[in-house]
């Protein structure tokens, strides 16, 4: 867990969902306060989170949420309205609400939307909200500590991606274990492209409309090519011998048909696993967890050219208090029990496997995934903070998906990435 931590240093509910309620409210008739009882006087919080629950599960966010918040809201006196924003439109949702009056006073990011709320000066630095045994209890506090500030604090660490396979196909083409090379995973899906015609060797979801598919779909293979998304000064070096190496054996994989034609149009990896439609998708550890129908098994790391020091990604997303909170205090009490070891056993054990961020946590993960934090925990990569970063991922996205489209080279999609951002976002 410490290695992690050295390493790192990241359903549509339409409208907001009132589930309950907060701070002491003053009396209309004698301005003092009646303990925050009257209803029209109490505070409400907006919380604004993503979608975590699994498509297919009988718990659903909005089902969760509103029974984790319960304690808080009759403790404080208050109302908080839960919204969860799906993330396709996660990014737009704050770009709006971010300077609305709806908007949240608690919210969620993930890394590559930091750079420009702190830019802004959007987000309330939070260091002093902490004593310093609290900062001692949290795993992955200083993770947290982004362009100078205490502007986040970590909620999902980790969901690191992996490669897992339909054992039971993979065997009907003579393969007896996960691939765990670049090479084995092309003369593996060659073999299932054989013997099982019509089901995809790799799926992946070139159809989906967010960027956030490169974190299954090529960051890994980019950085295990040996390629890095910003220097140190936060200039832009996706273009480079090892991003075109990485665009050019997906290209490979795609024209043999590894990767399907199919793969341009999906939007749904885990689900063509889970009907048998795919023998190989690369995926969160925890949506891992989640396919319960299918005998699969994983490689914990997929070399590229780097070998043994390839990388995949791994999340590092956070809970943050806009500077536009309606009651700060209040804010951050329930940023502190969101994050208490209570509600997070509870969410990691219903709703999300994904490692304790508390010390004092007593949920234990017995996944076979659990030894990834040790054994791998420096092959894990999380995303840059850099300027637009938002902006850069999603125009490589629909660039990379010209290349799949066959409309587009590999190392044009690089280099006019590049000309975009350095021209219209740096």
């Amino acid at each position: 867990m410490k290695r992690l931590v050295a390493m790192l240093a990241m359903i549509s509910v339409t409208g907001a969902m009132l589930l309950g309620g907060c701070g002491k409210a003053q009396s209309a008739a004698t301005g003092k306060q009646d303990d925050g009882k009257s209803k029209a006087e109490e505070t409400r919080l907006n919380l604004w989170l993503p979608p975590f629950a699994d498509k297919d599960g009988d718990l659903t966010d909005a089902e969760f949420w509103s029974q984790a918040v319960a304690p808080f809201e009759k403790e404080n006196h208050c109302k908080i309205s839960i919204e969860i924003i799906p993330w396709d439109s996660y990014e737009e949702k704050y770009l709006t609400g971010m300077s609305s009056p709806d908007g949240p006073d608690v919210g969620y990011m993930y890394m590559e939307m930091f750079y420009d709320y702190i830019h802004n000066d959007q987000l309330v630095d939070m260091d002093s909200f902490f004593t310093e045994k609290e900062k001692e209890n949290y795993v992955y506090y200083n993770l947290g500590h982004i362009q100078g500030g205490q502007f986040a604090l970590p909620f999902v660490v980790g969901n690191p991606r992996v490669l897992i396979a339909n054992m039971d196909l993979l065997k009907k083409a003579g393969v007896d274990q996960v691939p765990s090379t670049w090479e084995e995973l092309e003369e593996t899906g060659l073999k299932i492209k054989k013997s099982e015609p019509e089901v995809a060797p790799l799926m992946q979801d070139w159809g989906n409309p967010h960027y956030g598919s490169l974190n299954e779909i090529f960051w890994p293979f980019f950085w295990s090519a040996g390629g890095e998304i910003t220097d140190e000064k936060g200039n832009l070096t996706i273009d480079s011998e090892a991003g075109k190496k990485a665009v050019a054996y997906l290209t490979k994989l795609r024209e043999e048909g590894v990767i399907p034609e199919s793969a341009t149009s999906n939007d749904d990896t885990v689900n063509a696993f889970k009907t048998g439609e795919a023998a190989m998708i690369i995926i969160g550890t925890a949506n891992a967890l989640a396919t319960k129908n299918i005998h699969w098994d994983f490689t914990p790391l997929l070399k590229g050219p780097l070998g043994d020091k390839s990388k995949t990604f791994v999340a590092c997303d956070c809970l943050v208090l806009p500077k536009r909170s309606k009651n700060v205090d209040l804010s951050m009490k329930l940023i502190k029990y969101l994050t208490s070891a209570k509600v997070m056993s509870d969410f990691h054990e219903r709703l999300y496997h994904q490692p304790p961020i508390t010390m004092d946590d007593p949920y234990k993960s017995e996944d076979v995934f659990a030894s990834l934090y040790t054994d791998y925990a420096d092959n894990m990569q999380a995303l840059p903070v850099f300027s637009n970063a938002t902006g850069m991922y999603d125009a490589l996205y629909k660039n990379l998906q010209s290349v799949m489209l066959g409309q587009m080279k590999g190392d044009e999609a690089l280099s006019e990435t590049t000309r975009y951002y350095n021209e219209n976002l740096k």
